[in-house]
């Protein structure tokens, strides 16, 4: 049996459960009475916790159902006696299922071979690498023997460009039918402004050499061929609480320049997240979207990938292609 490890960051499944999680997120500080109240505050917007567990858990098990129904591997290349070939585990840095844990799970199943996948496209040292170094520490101390394979790169993966311009294509719906838009086969105008945002991170943890942003630039390269040439551009956006220079330019600042420059419409899509989160709800769905209208425009944000069939597709496909060059 092959295990596939889905890695998230990891969220707070209650408001009395906050606190430890940022404390987790802040490497054991615990975040001042006046940061966890506006934290709550943010949590309580949205509804009191934030659904990436849930959906996490969904892709897992949708994920799992087409990896059997549809695998180009057999049993036999790895001597399996199992009826299904795959199990998708979910494994999470900053909260439960904590990462150890679900490794200890997948031990205790027999698998054979243990496949990671961190749920983010884009690969960084601080980010990505960081869930690559959480579960090769938890290998350790749980004494797995079994080899673990990562999936670092599948921002340009064909099925994950399309399951975004997928979206962009449907985003772009929801705006004046008679507003130009290449879309639409109108060709270029004054239409729709579509920002790519994705997390950004402090600059002085990265490496020279950080792919990060050469991905993320990628990555929309590859979805523009899909959608037609729109104008478009990259923002960085939840900034995290430490000191120094973060990734710019940020969102808020490209609505700031697009407002005075008399764009209307903006359509965000979230590209370098794949699930919602206090950042899609949050961050984009209310802080970004109310400076947006105050400022006059038509904002929307495209749906986030989730559990859509197109995505999921695209993660079954990125995992077979990976097994056949490891297994």
């Amino acid at each position: 049996m092959i295990a596939v490890l889905l890695l998230a960051f990891g969220c707070p499944d209650s408001i009395e459960s906050i606190e430890p999680f940022i404390t987790n997120v802040m490497n054991g500080r615990k975040p001042s009475p006046n940061q966890l109240q506006k934290i709550k505050e943010r949590y309580l917007m949205i509804g009191g916790h934030s659904p990436l567990l849930d959906i996490t858990k969904r892709q897992a098990e949708a994920l799992e159902k087409i990896l059997n129904a549809t695998n180009e591997l057999t049993p036999k290349l790895l001597n399996s006696k199992t009826p299904e070939l795959f199990r998708v585990f979910v494994g999470m840095r900053y909260w439960h299922p904590f990462i150890k844990d679900t490794l200890n799970e997948i031990k205790n199943s027999g698998a054979e071979n243990i496949v990671a996948l961190a749920m983010a496209p884009h690969y960084s040292k601080i980010s990505t690498g960081n869930y690559i170094k959480d579960v090769n520490i938890a290998k350790t101390e749980l004494n797995i023997d079994t080899d673990i394979s990562f999936i670092n790169n599948w921002h340009t993966h064909p099925l994950f460009l399309e399951a975004v311009a997928e979206k962009i294509k449907n985003g772009i719906s929801n705006f004046p039918p008679l507003m130009p838009s290449p879309l639409r086969g109108e060709g270029k105008g004054e239409g729709v402004q579509v920002i790519y945002s994705a997390h950004s991170l402090p600059k002085q943890l990265m490496l020279e050499d950080d792919p990060y942003a050469k991905q993320l630039n990628e990555t929309i390269e590859g979805i523009i061929k899909l959608t037609g040439d729109i104008s478009w551009h990259l923002g960085f956006q939840s900034k995290g609480m430490s000191p120094g220079e973060w990734l710019e330019p940020t969102v808020d600042s490209i609505l700031d320049k697009l407002s005075k420059d008399g764009k209307k419409y903006i359509l965000i899509v979230p590209v370098g997240f794949v699930s919602d989160n206090i950042e899609t709800l949050y961050d984009i769905d209310i802080v970004y979207k109310g400076m947006a209208e105050s400022l006059g425009m038509i904002f929307h944000r495209t749906d986030s990938l989730n559990d859509s069939p197109k995505f999921i597709e695209s993660l079954s496909c990125i995992i077979r292609d990976h097994l056949k060059q490891v297994v």
